[in-house]
């Protein structure tokens, strides 16, 4: 009576699938054993050129293993005092809880040279609030000359360039 009800619901029945994996395996094994005996590996031998090749790196000036590879010492601590930092950086803003931006922090870092992205997306429901902080980033554009950009067709994403950041008005690209 079992088979005939997993075959009503269109399954297969649980008992063939035992004898049928048996069957596969012991078949996949028997081809696992010819594969293993096709494929073992070749022994190389290498010859004098091969050893008497240099095994130090052209630029490496710290130290080497006994067989003369560069070792590196994980637990080295090397300064990075000669790295520069960058003095601009790209700033994702989205509105806080209460649904504002931080325009006067945004400024001072436009002044310093940051390039500013705001997000609104984030308010699609609230059309009130997007034109309330969309008339906040205008005002900070007319108050201290910083130009604001739409990046997409909606006004959601929008780009105030920071000091010094040049955008070419012809083809709205950032140079």
């Amino acid at each position: 009576m079992a088979p005939k009800i997993w075959h009503f619901l269109g399954l297969p029945d649980p008992e063939e699938n035992v004898e049928r994996k048996k069957s596969v395996n012991v078949t996949k094994n028997n081809q696992i054993k010819q594969l293993e005996e096709e494929n073992k590996p070749l022994e190389i031998e290498t010859t004098t050129v091969q050893s008497e090749l240099s095994k130090t790196k052209l630029n490496w000036d710290g130290p080497l293993t006994p067989q003369g590879e560069p070792f590196h010492d994980l637990g080295l601590h090397i300064s990075s005092s000669s790295k520069k930092t960058p003095s601009n950086a790209l700033r994702y803003v989205t509105p806080n809880s209460m649904n504002r931006l931080p325009i006067d922090s945004m400024a001072s870092r436009l002044y310093q040279g940051d390039v500013v992205v705001v997000d609104l997306s984030t308010m699609v429901h609230m059309d009130s609030q997007q034109r309330a902080c969309r008339q906040s980033l205008r005002q900070l554009s007319s108050e201290r000359g910083i130009p604001v950009w739409s990046l997409d067709q909606k006004d959601n994403l929008l780009l105030l360039p920071g000091k010094d950041i040049m955008i070419d008005r012809s083809k709205y690209d950032l140079i």
